[in-house]
């Protein structure tokens, strides 16, 4: 066993050793703050935070699970497929199931005398043209050839691609409502935050093709400028959740 395979599967066993921790406190979840499937409908009905919540738990464990797995034999890029696919295919599940039983409890009661509060979806399309452009430039560039068509390249490509699909989904206040009050504000953060790593991935695929021997000076500024992208993300995603009332 060399030394990449024993990184690979030390990265399977740890990171499927987090999911399956996160898997079992969100499928135990009795409804703590910041612990299991939060949103919109999860805190409109109690029916639904349950469902969602036992969904999403059962699903994070089995990817954790397949991660610890498949580390043997998959390569790095194939066991971030398999994260991906796993935790978006859970991900997608729960919010299926947190929708309908939230709309089975609604049919269950009397409709309301007055209608309540209309709740505005915040306004996300410049972000959405602006990854729309990134991921372009990233597939036109795998298109033509001026980058490798190799698994890994496909795969950061397509990470665009969802994050342009989440930066859509956030806009709906029933789909990103991680606090019992809906503002916009930390939709508007998260939008703001996925089209800067979206950036971030075309600006790597741009330099490869401009220089496909790029210096270590060059490799080392692209990594301060990736983690420098990373930690504004993160920062934004934080200050707008805090602005929302998520704390």
């Amino acid at each position: 066993m060399n030394g990449y395979e024993l990184l690979r599967i030390l990265y399977g066993l740890f990171l499927g050793a987090f999911l399956i921790i996160a898997g079992t406190l969100t499928l135990t979840s009795k409804g703590e703050l910041g612990i299991g499937f939060r949103i919109g409908y999860t805190y409109l009905s109690e029916r639904a935070r349950r469902k969602a919540n036992r969904v999403s738990g059962i699903g994070t464990i089995l990817t954790g699970l397949a991660l610890i797995l498949l580390s043997p034999f998959l390569p790095m890029a194939g066991l971030f497929a398999v994260l991906l696919l796993g935790l978006g295919g859970t991900l997608v599940l729960a919010y299926l199931t947190a929708k309908r039983e939230y709309e089975l409890e609604e049919l269950s009661k009397e409709a309301p005398k007055k209608p309540g509060r209309s709740i505005e979806s915040p306004r996300v399309g410049k972000y959405l043209i602006l990854q729309l452009m990134f991921t372009g430039v990233s597939f036109a560039l795998i298109l033509t050839g001026e980058v490798p068509r190799d698994p890994g390249i496909l795969l950061v490509a397509s990470i665009q691609l969802f994050l342009l699909a989440l930066t859509a989904l956030v806009s709906r206040p029933l789909v990103f409502q991680l606090a019992p009050k809906f503002r916009g504000k930390m939709a508007l953060g998260f939008a703001r935050a996925m089209t800067v790593v979206s950036a971030m991935v075309a600006l790597q695929l741009a330099v490869v093709a401009l220089s496909p021997k790029a210096s270590p000076l060059l490799l080392i500024l692209m990594l301060l400028v990736s983690l420098g992208a990373v930690f504004y993300a993160a920062f934004v995603s934080l200050t707008s959740a805090y602005e929302e009332g998520y704390y």
